[in-house]
């Protein structure tokens, strides 16, 4: 388990002030590769081994709003197994309360063939702690086949996007959710998001983002050629 504090300033909010879920979704990550690394699991070593963990999903429940000047709190631990997918768990404060809570789940990729590896792979492994009695929420299903879905969004990855596991880092994947939404919903706030990452994307791809708005939810999903990237659900109450 590791709590590591952040103050929020500029470059981690939009114009209004309000921070951006990328911004957070990095210390997320951070917090998450230096809890791993006190195990002795680092991502240069791990890279060295031909191996990494890749997100595959994460679900936020958000409690109220982190704005510039604000110190948050992130407290993370990898909290248990499940088959191949390894659930990591974070709560979110800041001095004026409980802002948000976050479920992600991770798998480990074997970074030549692309495929899935059991965690009993690792070297060294973190204890599964088992503080949480349950998961932020999430949908299986996000999408039905009778949906009609409304192109709003065309991305060209470039080399700015891709990190050291040569994909798009998944930060990113909130600020193209952002983008897909922009000029809706600006009169309510954002309580829930859920994004599952169905496949990887990599440098020169393009994706088109697509979407049904209805007016407390936004259900999107991007495509890159043939196949489908990631959807994801937003969920929305009256300020």
């Amino acid at each position: 388990m590791l709590i590591k504090k952040y103050l929020i300033n500029e470059n981690h909010c939009n114009k209004d002030g309000k921070i951006k879920l990328s911004a957070l979704q990095l210390f997320m990550q951070e917090c998450a590769g230096e809890d791993f690394d006190s195990y002795g699991i680092t991502g240069r070593e791990m890279r060295e081994n031909g191996m990494a963990f890749v997100l595959t999903r994460v679900a936020f429940d958000i409690y109220s709003e982190i704005n510039l000047g604000d110190t948050v709190e992130v407290l993370t631990a990898h909290d248990h197994i499940e088959g191949v997918s390894l659930v990591r768990e974070y709560v979110i404060t800041s001095q004026k309360g409980y802002c948000c809570r976050a479920t992600t789940i991770w798998i480990l990729l074997n970074l030549n063939t692309r495929r899935i590896l059991r965690p009993a792979a690792l070297e060294h492994y973190p204890p599964t702690l088992n503080l949480f009695k349950e998961q932020v929420e999430y949908e299986k299903r996000i999408f039905s086949k009778e949906d009609a879905l409304t192109p709003v969004l065309d991305i060209v990855i470039d080399s700015s996007y891709i990190d050291e596991n040569g994909h798009v880092n998944n930060t990113y994947y909130q600020d193209f959710v952002a983008k897909a939404i922009e000029g809706r919903y600006c009169d309510r706030f954002l309580n829930h998001i859920q994004i599952s990452y169905l496949h990887e994307i990599f440098e020169g791809e393009s994706i088109t983002v697509s979407g049904i708005f209805e007016c407390d939810t936004a259900r999107l999903r991007a495509v890159a050629g043939d196949k489908c990237s990631f959807e994801a659900v937003l969920k929305f109450r009256s300020e």
